[in-house]
């Protein structure tokens, strides 16, 4: 097993686990998590840690931690010098929530006051700065009558303000999915005004109203069902010792690494990378290529598609 366990369940290849059929609450289950991610994060927990978190009583987080070491003998072991269960050397993770993209999301989503801290499991929180960014507008009506409206297929009339127009335009629109770029939410349907599948960002939309049947099925949205992979390599620019930097930040095998995405997040996904539409990448940046370029080319996003 890696350092990352690949499911949100025991790892199967766990000896304790074989050949059980054992079944666990959610309760429970969440505060196995618990006890996983403190171990591999934080190298060590106590019973205290358990019942603050959760509310629980002292014998049932005895029975929690007793539980995990039947789960996973070889991660933990007592120390009677500070009672606290520590992390052995050979500790693995047994759920996919102790990742570290999962507690480097959790730092975010505290950053950003997405999520309160007993929301999450981390006690110790290391200084951290990110990038300031502009709140961007979701009216809470709108977003929930979009919600109604993928559930029920319907279409919804609404009053978009676009960056090509001055004047606010009223369209209507048949939504079927959610899209975000990183930065700004929009929402994925079928223009009745445009004759096409086009994205519309929430903040831009300024009312919504009249839920109504539509006649347009999501099936028939080509670019969002469409999947492109992205085969990423370092730009043969670079030196030896450069490619191999890049190669190791992109977690590449074989000096490369293949993103995919949905043909309707194309455009967004080169943005983000630092490549033009082309494919090709922008001035000054000289660290990836697009090595299967040839082949996605005409999937690439045209001028004004998004």
């Amino acid at each position: 097993m890696t350092n990352q366990a690949k499911t949100s369940r025991p790892a199967k290849s766990n000896p304790a686990a074989q050949g059980e059929n054992i079944s666990v609450k959610w309760s429970q289950e969440r505060r196995l998590q618990f006890i996983d991610f403190r171990l591999q994060w934080e190298g060590r927990i106590n019973r205290k840690d358990v019942t603050d978190f959760f509310k629980i009583s002292v014998p049932q987080a005895s029975a929690d931690i007793a539980r995990y070491t039947e789960l996973a003998p070889d991660n933990l072991r007592y120390d009677t010098t500070s009672r606290m269960y520590v992390a052995t050397p050979g500790f693995v993770p047994q759920f996919e929530s102790s990742g570290p993209r999962q507690y480097l999301s959790h730092l975010l989503a505290l950053e950003r006051n997405i999520l309160a801290r007993d929301q999450v499991f981390l006690s110790f929180r290391p200084p951290m700065a990110t990038v300031p960014l502009p709140s961007r507008t979701i009216d809470s009506k709108i977003l929930s009558l979009m919600l109604r409206a993928i559930a029920e297929r319907a279409k919804v009339q609404i009053s978009y303000q676009s960056i090509a127009r001055d004047e606010e335009q009223a369209r209507c629109i048949s939504p079927h999915a959610f899209g975000h770029d990183g930065m700004r939410w929009h929402v994925r349907g079928y223009c009745h005004l445009r004759e096409g599948f086009r994205d519309f960002v929430f903040g831009r939309i300024l009312s919504a109203e009249q839920l109504t049947a539509s006649e347009i099925d999501s099936a028939t949205d080509r670019e969002w069902h469409t999947n492109v992979s992205l085969v990423l390599t370092p730009d043969e620019s670079l030196t030896p010792d450069q490619r191999r930097g890049v190669e190791i930040d992109y977690g590449m095998k074989g000096g490369k690494v293949t993103i995919t995405c949905r043909q309707a997040m194309l455009f967004y996904a080169l943005r983000t990378l630092n490549f033009e539409l082309s494919g090709l990448p922008r001035k000054g940046e000289r660290q990836l290529i697009i090595a299967n370029l040839a082949d996605v080319r005409l999937l690439l996003p045209k001028l004004g598609q998004a």
